[in-house]
């Protein structure tokens, strides 16, 4: 019993010395910043002297949009304790806010004030005016005289026109009252919107045996962040290096911004709470709230609840007294207007007042919000009011919905693409692209892996196998220098689909590339700055120098530019991300491009756009047709010449390619006469040459093909066709 009461006495000590101790102000700094695919861990550091015993340390001005449940926090000094850590809202700038309202409320008053006055004055006028025009039998029945009538009319004259400049005065004063009457309004919604900041503090008790200092770090996770990477490359031809800047976007809206700080990304989700799980009490039944901006229902716990602050105003400025309840919970405005008030996550605010009409309000699950009102004085006189509320920007993801099967959900949902057929039988087309092949399917990129696509049996599909929720996005392709990359097979154009977590294509290689991308992590070698306003800023992050071969790509049927390709081999070891280019030669900026490194292979392939320094030119020499008159076979005859000059400084190897057409079946003959030494693939009737030239060198390249026709009504088609 004695050591129970001990126990008491010696509980009570120790909490008597708690709500004693000393509570230290310290100021703190961001050293560092990692980005994850959704927010962002902020690190702080902070240093603190303090006295022996119990002391209380008060981080202050921290972003109120921090996860107060990841929130963590270590101290240098093993000689000290750490004991309770809180997070507290607060409005740190109420006192200047209230000054500034003040001031403007009372000229606000002044001026309302003095628009009064000055409509009663023109009023005044209006009837003095009225009475001296309107009193006709100014004389009675005797009259005046000439000269006394003169004498009245040069009175009435004078009192006219003294009234009629008065008069004139007053609306030139009341019209400008009235704008500055207006302005002092927006001046004060706008001190109700920028004034409040909400800041979050962090209260962290020590406790030491001696006077003593220690460091401290903080840190915590914030919603609104985001990056997504480029790179710039610096390409010197005459070497075989290549230096590669990774440099990312960043945007923020923390609330506070981020001054030359330590920068990581990396494309992991952080643990937000290393605390265990617990059951709470289960209560029955449900307190269910319905959130106003999604229309979900949320179950609230006893305990989510959230700090609402803000303004009230009438037309007449600010309303001390407005009664502020949610539930059992209430409180009122101060003279300018000011409340605070804890209320729990998606519940109802209401504001009442006397003589005015009551307004509701809904809160969200953020931290803080920051509601402000302007009440109208009765129901028939509602003003425009407008809701503040502090919260996370809702992110819109534009992901095309599927149904059924992916190639059949591209009907009327990317631009640029025709399917027609049933799901899983569709026949996909590119507007823009033609083929005398008689396969009009695009290539499917999945990932950065090409797949074959196109109309099939629904077993068969290759498309089948990608589960339309894992898609993120689809993007048309159907320039040249994607057919560099992924040669003739997309001389149809290209389906790029980006899924969540890869496509589910059974290698086992590919999974593990993919899953080492998701892992990707990097940190800056220097300093960034990214302000807290929602806007895409650059960081750098690292400079890479690899080994890099370069070659040229033409397809003059499709385009007269010449791409300039990059191979790198070993890519994997530089961790390298799907992103835009931005390309630089020889210290020249040359324009943008894009590489996606979700490639099988080791060497990865991409361009880096178009050099004007090597020529191309395609010319038609002969065209022959020769009508046959029993119309049994008709003959068109193509002779093509390609010129390349290479007007570089350096040895280049260029890749040419060409087509003849494919005759889809027997009533059409294709038959190549001279390949001008090029390589052929007749299922795809792809010409194609591996050219070197010299500095300076220039090289001719003729084709001949001709096309024998069973079928006349084709002939007359086919003779205008410029792709022929």
């Amino acid at each position: 019993m004695k050591r129970f009461i001990h126990l008491i006495l010696l509980l009570t000590y120790v909490a008597t010395y708690v709500n004693a101790a000393d509570t230290l102000t310290t100021q703190s700094k961001i050293e560092e910043v990692t980005i994850y695919k959704q927010g962002a861990m902020v690190e702080r550091t902070a240093h603190v002297k303090i006295p022996a015993g119990v002391s209380v340390i008060k981080i202050p001005m921290i972003s109120h949009k921090l996860d107060q449940k990841s929130v963590q926090i270590g101290i240098s000094n093993s000689d000290i304790t750490l004991g309770k850590v809180d997070v507290i809202m607060e409005v740190t700038n109420k006192d200047s806010f209230v000054k500034a309202n003040k001031k403007l409320v009372d000229r606000t008053t002044v001026i309302r004030d003095s628009l009064q006055i000055l409509t009663s004055f023109k009023n005044t006028l209006k009837s003095e005016t009225r009475i001296i025009t309107s009193n006709d039998n100014i004389g009675g029945k005797k009259g005046f005289n000439a000269e006394q009538l003169s004498g009245i009319a040069s009175f009435m004259r004078k009192d006219l026109n003294e009234i009629a400049d008065n008069a004139l005065k007053y609306d030139r004063l009341y019209d400008d009252l009235t704008r500055e009457y207006r302005l002092s309004r927006q001046n004060l919604q706008l001190l109700d919107e920028r004034a409040l900041k909400p800041k979050a503090s962090i209260l962290i008790s020590l406790s030491s045996p001696t006077s003593s200092e220690t460091n401290i770090t903080i840190s915590y996770i914030i919603k609104d962040a985001q990056w997504k990477p480029f790179y710039e490359l610096h390409v010197f031809e005459k070497t075989a290096t290549m230096k590669i800047d990774k440099k990312i976007f960043v945007s923020q809206k923390s609330q506070e911004d981020w001054n030359e700080i330590k920068m990581t990304v990396t494309k992991s989700n952080p643990t937000k709470n290393n605390k265990k799980p617990e059951l709470t009490r289960y209560t029955l039944p449900y307190q269910v709230l319905t959130s106003s901006h999604n229309n979900q229902t949320t179950k609230v716990s006893e305990n989510n609840m959230v700090k609402v602050f803000g303004v009230v105003r009438d037309e007449k400025g600010s309303l001390q007294g407005t009664h502020v309840s949610v539930g059992n919970i209430s409180t009122e405005t101060d003279a300018s207007g000011f409340y605070e008030i804890l209320a729990p996550a998606y519940s109802t605010i209401v504001f009442s007042h006397s003589g005015h009409s009551s307004i509701q309000r809904k809160t969200t699950n953020e931290n803080v919000n920051m509601i402000n009102i302007n009440l109208a004085e009765d129901a028939s006189k509602i003003y425009a009011e407008k809701n503040y509320e502090i919260e996370e920007d809702a992110a819109e993801t534009d992901i095309i919905s599927l149904k059924g099967s992916v190639d059949n959900a591209l009907k009327g949902r990317v631009s640029g693409v025709l399917a027609e057929g049933q799901p899983g039988l569709s026949n996909v087309r590119i507007r823009g692209t033609s083929t005398l092949t008689g396969n009009s399917q695009p290539l499917y990129v999945v990932d950065g892996m090409p797949i074959e696509g196109g109309k099939q049996s629904a077993e068969s599909n290759p498309l089948a196998s990608i589960n339309p929720d894992d898609i993120v996005s689809m993007e048309v392709l159907k320039d040249a220098s994607a057919t560099a990359i992924y040669g003739s097979r997309a001389a149809n154009g290209i389906i790029m689909i980006t899924t969540k977590k890869g496509a589910k294509t059974g290698s086992d290689l590919y999974n593990s590339v993919f899953s080492n991308l998701e892992d990707y992590t990097e940190t800056s070698a220097g300093l960034n700055s990214v302000p807290s306003d929602g806007a895409e800023h650059e960081a750098a992050l690292q400079q890479e120098e690899i080994s890099v071969h370069y070659t040229y790509y033409a397809a003059p049927k499709i385009t007269p530019n010449v791409y300039m390709l990059a191979e790198i081999p070993r890519w994997k070891d530089f961790q390298f991300l799907p992103g835009k280019l931005r390309v630089f030669t020889d210290n020249t900026y040359t324009g943008e491009s894009y590489w996606d490194p979700k490639e099988i292979e080791d060497t990865l392939h991409f361009s880096l756009g178009v050099d004007k320094n090597v020529g191309i030119e395609r010319q038609l020499q002969v065209t022959k047709q020769k009508k046959n008159l029993f119309n049994t076979k008709d003959k068109i005859r193509r002779e093509w010449l390609i010129t390349v000059k290479n007007n570089k400084e350096v040895n280049i190897d260029i890749t040419v390619e060409d087509q003849i057409p494919v005759a889809q079946n027997d009533a059409v003959k294709v038959n190549l006469i001279d390949n001008g030494g090029a390589s052929l693939n007749e299922s795809e009737g792809k010409l194609t040459w591996k050219l070197k030239l010299a500095p300076g060198e220039k090289k001719e390249i003729k084709f001949i093909y001709e096309v024998t026709i069973k079928d006349s009504s084709v002939y007359d088609k086919l003779i205008t066709d410029e792709n022929l």
